[in-house]
């Protein structure tokens, strides 16, 4: 398996553009999967830098429906014709955030992307088997109370605002052999209940290495040291994570676990 993050909040490399937002090109065997796609066109601009072709990508799965994961949705169709994006329905929700009771949308940009691309979208409900060894898992169980703070976070539910529970979240799990690679977007529902949720699905196996972003910050950032020995339980090899995840988060997940803890910044390559 091999992965290069296209875009991430910090970047490293001449020519590369950061910006707020999530985008991992993958590669297993035969198949190249885009996991979301940041904010802008910063991906074409930084796959085009670091000699990554985009155009015979074969699928695009978006982990939610946030500005920042399916943002540059539009440039990559622009380049890549045959792909096809996996997606839940609720990611087309009206999505809000609210700052000094300030109302800024944050959902997807595209605005007729069913109507538009026809052949290209396909939403799902259920868990969904790319390949044998692709699985998109769109059921996240919740096990625990989790900490993640998503009080500013709301989607429009006809002209009421709600508290948006993220029912467009998903992930993508991947199989090489005897490997597990669990990949989020934001794990807005909390990475304890995606990685409980992926544990069930592998057979009570343990997810060998963890990709994307952990959303620490407000009262779990307060109670991390506590949240981090939760996770200590799941025999996990490595955790390659960035954007939401934040600095503070990288730095204590990096004192708690010094030998399993990578930042995925741009232009970040690894093979596994």
């Amino acid at each position: 398996m091999e992965l290069v993050t296209l875009v991430d909040n910090l970047v490293y490399g001449e020519g590369l553009i950061g910006e707020h937002g999530s985008s991992f090109l993958i590669k297993i065997g035969s198949k190249k999967i885009l996991f979301d796609t940041g904010q802008t066109s910063a991906l074409i601009n930084n796959a085009m830098y670091m000699a990554e072709d985009l155009t015979d990508v074969d699928y695009v799965v978006l982990s939610h429906g946030h500005y920042d994961h399916c943002g540059g949705l539009e440039a990559f169709l622009a380049i890549n014709h045959t792909a096809k994006i996996y997606l839940k329905p609720k990611a087309f929700s009206e999505k809000l955030s609210l700052r000094d009771n300030v109302e800024h949308f944050i959902g997807f940009k595209l605005k007729n992307p069913i109507q538009d691309y026809t052949n290209e979208f396909i939403l799902i409900e259920k868990d969904t088997k790319l390949t044998e060894h692709i699985e998109i898992i769109t059921e996240i169980h919740t096990y625990t109370h989790d900490l993640v703070d998503t009080s500013r976070f709301f989607v429009k539910d006809t002209m009421n605002l709600v508290q948006d529970p993220f029912n467009d979240e998903l992930f993508l799990l991947l199989h090489e052999g005897k490997r597990s690679f669990l990949f989020t977007g934001c794990s807005h529902k909390g990475i304890l209940n995606i990685l409980k949720t992926a544990y069930e699905k592998n057979a009570h196996q343990p997810i060998d290495y963890v990709f994307g972003g952990m959303h620490f910050s407000g009262e779990l950032l307060r109670h991390l040291d506590q949240y981090l020995m939760q996770l200590k339980h799941f025999g996990i090899k490595a955790f390659y994570i960035n954007h939401c995840t934040g600095i503070d988060g990288y730095f204590r997940l990096k004192i708690k676990f010094p030998q399993k803890v990578f930042y995925a910044f741009t232009g970040f390559h690894v093979e596994l």
